[in-house]
């Protein structure tokens, strides 16, 4: 339970501290993780299910920004 909490407050501020450093695509990337995480967390404590589809989607963003980083560092 707290390891939830620890990841998603460290995925926030690493987000931030991306975002400060001018990298948008890690920055967007771990801010959707983090509110994917939240949104799914809120899913279980407040039984909408409409906040997994938001957490899926944000889960699918993260994806997506990490191909595009680990495509533009690794294979070139």
């Amino acid at each position: 339970m707290f390891s939830r909490y620890f990841v998603i407050v460290l995925a926030a501020v690493t987000a931030a501290l991306r975002a400060r450093s001018h990298a948008w695509v890690e920055a967007i990337g771990l801010g959707a993780l983090a509110i994917g995480l939240t949104s799914l967390r809120l899913a279980e404590t407040r039984q909408q299910p409409l906040l997994k589809t938001v957490a899926w989607a944000c889960f699918a963003l993260t994806l997506i920004a990490m191909g595009i980083v680990f495509q533009r560092d690794y294979l070139r």
